[in-house]
């Protein structure tokens, strides 16, 4: 049966997982989907409390020849514990025998994935002369936006920062001047919304009210609501030109629906943008946002790097199966 490939949050940091890499890989795998010859299940919840839960996610693709499950589990109150609020674990099979290739780190991966979807995104929807950039909630998954999307968008020079906790803001400025970019914290986020583009990475939280306002966008501005627009007021969200999501018939079942603060239809997925039968951005003054929910192929499609990098590099532990 040969051996399990194990590799943990430190050994997916230490390939280095390239944004432009990743980016690709998303790419190729959501053209297959768009050419319908990949297989994935929508996501599944099992809600346990206001943001606390436990998800599935799965997915699989003859090439590279993988399936794999994602199982997360999403606890608000795990920053007053010291603990990520989203965890994760991935498990992959070889596509054609099913038998376990690898078990990894979901944490870091889920925002190595995310980054690079957003940044997919955009490559569409954003103006490449965009300089600005505004995020509201500076965790990690602010952290991996900024270099994914620095990639895709190479004329970024200002970096806005806003967060209830005034510490992460100033990591993310700290980061972002260590990476040769202006960056200020700001007390009030609508200073964000003034940006360019725009990140917002509010994770759930008991209580949380819609406090971003889209009218405030400028025009041009792109916009990724990592965190299923859960901070964006509905009102007005629809007077954006273009509202996507990274896959249409996820975003229209009902259990997922139900969370978005958008509930569809949308204009756009990552399948229609990389196929070319939505044509994305067509007018520098348009008006667009990203809002997902998270799609199994996308973490599959970074496993997927992650394993052939760890073969490359020697990361890893094998275990017996």
């Amino acid at each position: 049966m040969g051996e399990l490939l194990y590799l943990s949050s430190d050994d997916i940091a230490a390939l280095e997982i390239k944004p432009r890499a990743a980016r690709e890989a998303l790419a190729e795998a959501f053209r297959l989907h768009a050419e319908c010859k990949t297989h994935v299940q929508a996501k599944l919840t099992v809600p346990v409390g206001p943001g606390h839960f436990f998800q599935s996610l799965c997915a699989a693709m003859p090439n590279p020849p993988f399936a794999a499950t994602k199982w997360v589990g999403v606890a608000a109150e795990n920053g007053e514990r010291g603990l990520p609020t989203v965890n994760g674990l991935i498990v992959v099979s070889d596509f054609t025998t099913g038998v376990p290739a690898a078990i990894m780190d979901g944490t870091g991966l889920t925002v190595l994935r995310t980054a690079a979807m957003s940044a997919l995104a955009a490559s569409y929807l954003a103006r490449l002369d965009s300089t600005t950039i505004g995020f509201i909630g500076c965790g990690a998954q602010a952290l991996g936006h900024l270099a994914s999307l620095r990639d895709v968008l190479p004329g970024l020079r200002r970096v806005v920062c806003s967060s209830r906790r005034r510490a992460s803001a100033e990591k993310l400025a700290t980061s972002a001047r260590d990476g040769g970019l202006d960056a200020e914290v700001v007390d009030c986020p609508d200073e964000a919304l003034a940006c360019d583009v725009v990140v917002s990475t509010v994770p759930a939280q008991p209580g949380l009210e819609p406090f971003l306002d889209a009218s405030l966008l400028r025009p041009g501005c792109f916009v990724a609501a990592v965190d299923l627009g859960r901070p964006w007021r509905s009102v007005g969200l629809r007077s954006l030109y273009i509202l996507a999501t990274d896959d249409r018939s996820q975003a229209a079942d009902p259990s997922n629906r139900a969370k978005l603060r958008y509930p569809g239809p949308f204009d756009a997925d990552l399948a229609s943008l990389v196929a070319g039968t939505s044509p994305g951005r067509t007018d520098g003054s348009q008006r667009a946002m990203f809002l997902f929910p998270g799609f199994a192929l996308g973490d599959l499609a970074i496993a997927a790097v992650v394993i052939a990098e760890a073969g490359r590099s020697g990361r890893g532990r094998h275990l017996p199966l």
